[in-house]
């Protein structure tokens, strides 16, 4: 029932996406690309405030003895051996490890150029963006001041002695450096935090707060308001400043909101050290998602109600709050911010995880894992961990270890269905159908109910060659969500290529299509059918589409190498055959394309044939 070639799986792509790490920043609320390569805003020069040069000449002293950012939370160690021995050779290594978002060799390379030319302002802004992407804040920090001697203002660039004076505790300086964050038009809201915690800190609790909320202010979205950690952090200062009633009538009614993962545990621990368990549970209940262990989050929240949290894990949770609220960021001022927070608070968790995530994606894998690693299992961001670890493993090939750290998952937290569907996605995705199907019928009996689940598990009922059961999956699928274009397709084109309910099949594709435009593999689904129901004329149409949308995928251009043929057009089938088999790795495909080259498509292959 395959196409002609390999058999792409019909679900549109040669797999699902790999879920867990690639989730997190959706779970945290956050926007932003993640991939931006690193880039540099040319500004105009201002004169910086005396007072905030004296203020990170203060806090670079006060910081000297502490040691640099974790080494796990940088790129690989500074000083690897490279060939280079100009300076133009250093820049042009530098600049190509941007290319390959090796941001630690970059940081390395910049550093090296700007020894031999250190007057060049525009390699030391490069070296002192690089280096606090990095997360090297102490090195950040020196080539920060350098630029402010030189007068010169660059994106970030007060951020990392802001980091040195806070995790010193020098308040005053922290004061007087967020005033410099404020320089840059758009961390205004950034400064405001840090400058509302700096003055709760020093003893100024009514200016601290209405800096705080001044900065909320700022931050107002047209369409969804202030966004609600401002307010959890006003009630976290009047609580620090022993205002426990006015604390509690601040975050009045916002468990009523729907809260991004991190601030609704942040609300519940406040709750906690109130001894308010009835709202803990709630919000337990209706703010976490699945991914979440809710024993162990029960747990750690009992725990932290004993424990007061430091002014700095209060502004390193709201700096990460603050990011992810912010559309508009880049994925380099997110690392940034991310690196910030961790400088400040090591124990911030949830700051790990979105940081390993952005190494993942940056093909950092080794880095993230050892950033996964530390967080523990239990507390309230371990499960996250180790699905994020499985997903990491998974994408780097070792499935074995993946399946192991789901399983793991599933054994600890033998009740939940979603854990069930994960697992059962790692080994559907890797061929594993009765492992797959068994997984999600355990998910189905602890009551989920879910589009996707239905989905998944009547493709791996139909590739076990359970028909029956396979399309009453689908069709659920379908009803579920009329829009899973995923289901559409796979449906449509089962049923199209065993000649049943040709116009539903047809129909079904199409609508998949007109959800899903931009999927290549979906429209040569399309043109796929109207090849095999005989009209290879409607179809070529559709195949060029597809080739055009994914060029490098090789049964799609086998596919239209096919319809070519049929038209007549030989030369071009054959020009298709051949780019086909210099894009495929899978032997079977490429005998098939071997043999299409040598005879062509036998009487037999021709489109309505059969």
């Amino acid at each position: 029932m395959f196409a002609p070639l390999h058999g792409r799986r019909r679900d549109g792509s040669a797999a699902f996406a790999v879920g867990g790490v690639f989730m997190l920043l959706a779970l945290a609320g956050c926007g932003g690309d993640s991939k931006d390569s690193i880039s540099i805003t040319q500004q105009g020069s201002s004169v910086a405030q005396s007072g905030a040069a004296q203020a990170t000449t203060s806090s670079q002293t006060a910081g000297s003895g502490s040691s640099g950012a974790d080494s796990l939370d940088k790129g690989p160690t500074i000083g690897t051996a490279h060939d280079t021995v100009t300076t133009a050779g250093h820049y042009l290594a530098a600049r190509q490890a941007l290319y390959f978002n090796d941001v630690g060799q970059s940081a390395d390379f910049f550093l090296r150029t700007l020894e031999d030319d250190a007057s060049n302002v525009a390699l030391l802004r490069q070296a002192f963006l690089t280096q606090y992407y990095y997360g090297d804040i102490e090195q950040a920090a020196a080539l920060g001041r350098q630029l402010e001697g030189l007068n010169i203002v660059v994106p970030l660039g007060g951020e990392p002695a802001t980091a040195l004076a806070l995790r010193n505790g020098d308040w005053p300086a922290s004061i007087v450096l967020a005033d410099r964050i404020a320089e840059d038009g758009q961390a205004l809201a950034m400064a405001g935090v840090i400058r509302g915690w700096s003055l709760v800190a020093a003893g100024q609790g009514d200016a601290g707060i209405s800096a705080l909320l001044e900065a909320g202010r700022m931050s107002i979205d047209a369409n969804t308001g202030m966004p609600p950690f401002f307010r959890l952090h006003a009630a976290l200062m009047a609580e620090r400043l022993g205002l426990v009633n006015e604390a509690k009538q601040r975050v009045t009614g916002l468990e009523a909101d729907s809260l991004p993962s991190h601030v609704a545990l942040g609300l519940a621990t406040f709750h906690a050290r109130q001894q308010q368990w009835d709202m803990v549970d709630r919000l337990i209940d209706t703010q976490l998602s699945r991914q979440f262990n809710q024993t162990d989050v029960r747990a750690a929240l009992e725990q932290s109600a004993r424990e007061v949290p430091t002014i700095q894990q209060h502004i390193a949770a709201a700096v990460v709050a603050l990011v992810l609220s912010d559309k508009g960021n880049s994925g380099q001022s997110l690392a940034a911010r991310l690196r910030f927070a961790l400088f400040v608070d090591g124990s911030h968790h949830f700051a790990r995880l979105l940081l390993a995530q952005q190494l993942s994606d940056y093909g950092q894998a080794e880095i993230a894992l050892a950033n996964l690693e530390r967080i523990p299992d239990g507390g309230m961001f371990g499960q996250l961990a180790r699905l994020a670890e499985s997903a990491v493993v998974e994408e780097a090939g070792d499935t074995n270890k993946a399946i192991s750290l789901m399983k793991a998952v599933t054994d600890r937290d033998p009740g939940n269905a979603y854990l069930f569907h994960r697992l059962g996605d790692t080994y559907r995705r890797n061929s594993m159908f009765r492992q797959s199907r068994d997984a999600y019928m355990t998910s189905l009996a602890l009551g989920r109910d879910t589009g996707g689940l239905h989905r998944s598990l009547g493709v791996s009922l139909e590739r076990l060659g359970d028909t029956q059961a396979a399309e009453t999956h689908l069709l659920r699928a379908i009803e579920i969500n009329p829009g899973d274009a995923y289901a559409l397709n796979y449906l449509g084109y089962w049923w199209a290529d065993e000649g049943h309910k040709l116009d539903q099949a047809i129909d079904m594709i199409e609508r998949a299509v007109s959800h899903r435009p931009s999927s290549g593999f979906f429209v040569d689904s399309l043109g796929w059918v109207h090849y095999k129901l005989g009209d290879p004329a409607r179809a070529v149409g559709y195949l060029e589409r597809a080739t055009e949308l994914e060029p490098s995928d090789a049964e799609i251009t086998g596919h239209l190498g096919d319809v070519y043929w049929a038209l007549g057009r030989r030369e071009e089938a054959m020009f298709k055959w051949r780019l086909a088999l210099t894009l495929s790795d899978d032997a079977e495909e490429k005998a098939l394309l071997e043999r299409r080259l040598r005879t062509g498509l036998t009487a037999e292959e021709m489109p309505g044939s059969k």
